[in-house]
């Protein structure tokens, strides 16, 4: 009976570890508590920086639909390591779906994004959570939103919390490896994007003003597919002064512009949650 017991709990807490890696992106942000405002000097002129955005924004990756079919993940949280298959689907500036299929391409756990909402599918345990992203704002005082999170899986210049580029906010810095980084921040948060010479980005930093909690995302291994050149590996790391987790991303297959069906999940018989449950595991 004891073994038993064991054996549970050691499903359960794989569990936790397979389905972490979805919601690291929200655990980034949600734990970034702060109200200071930065006041910083301008470096540059806005044309300079300007003429730096269209020529970053021209060879980013550039889709209507992104298909994923084939992804590889690797969790590391704390002592443990999991590697599972998944799949995203993309309609920029619309949704998103990532989906965890651990079990012979068996989906269960899945988050479908919008531009207004989020919603985690837990099939597991019959579970859902819903909510807007004003959640996030209204909880942790951070401005997390649906742009966000697509520009950094998908390797796109992106200011924290806007829907587009503000160029005047932006501070352009050269780096010693023979590259640059573009500067942004708000009131919660300072970002910093590493660009090569060849105007390609290489890293995401997001650090808390008032906090330790920060989020690296590191893109490698560019490939030209279907005329889009887009990273095969993309790591993101959480952190703060007790805890760090890991998510690298291996791209095996992807296609872009090809037909895609999103539909929604029917709440139906499961049965919901609350987001602040989910977000403690």
């Amino acid at each position: 009976m004891k073994q038993k017991k064991n054996n549970r709990q050691k499903t359960k807490d794989s569990w936790i570890v397979k389905t972490s890696w979805i919601v690291l992106i929200l655990i980034s942000f949600s734990a970034c508590k702060t109200t200071k405002t930065i006041l910083k000097s301008q470096q540059g002129s806005i044309s300079a920086v300007s003429q730096v955005i269209e020529k970053v924004q021209k060879v980013q990756p550039q889709y209507i639909t992104a298909n994923v079919s084939k992804l590889a993940l690797e969790l590391q949280m704390d002592d443990r390591v999991v590697n599972v298959s998944a799949t995203c689907k993309i309609k920029k500036d619309s949704v998103i779906y990532l989906s965890i299929q651990p079990f012979l391409g068996i989906e269960m756990f899945k988050a479908e994004l919008t531009t207004d909402s989020l919603k985690v599918i837990d099939k597991m345990n019959n579970r859902y959570y819903a909510t807007d992203y004003s959640y996030f704002g209204r909880k942790f005082g951070v401005n997390v939103d649906f742009y966000s999170i697509q520009s950094i899986l998908t390797a796109q210049l992106f200011c924290i919390g806007e829907k587009e580029i503000i160029a005047n906010k932006c501070i352009l810095q050269p780096l010693t490896t023979n590259g640059y980084s573009i500067d942004f921040e708000n009131k919660n948060m300072k970002q910093t994007t590493q660009v090569s010479a060849q105007n390609i980005i290489q890293q995401v930093l997001l650090k808390a003003v008032n906090s330790d909690y920060q989020l690296q995302t590191i893109y490698s291994e560019y490939l030209l597919q279907n005329g889009v050149n887009f990273p095969q590996k993309i790591a993101l790391q959480v952190s703060n002064q007790k805890t760090k987790a890991t998510c690298n991303f291996s791209v095996l297959r992807v296609q872009f512009d090809t037909d895609l069906k999103f539909i929604p999940t029917r709440a139906g018989r499961l049965t919901p949650g609350n987001l602040d449950d989910l977000l403690k595991k």
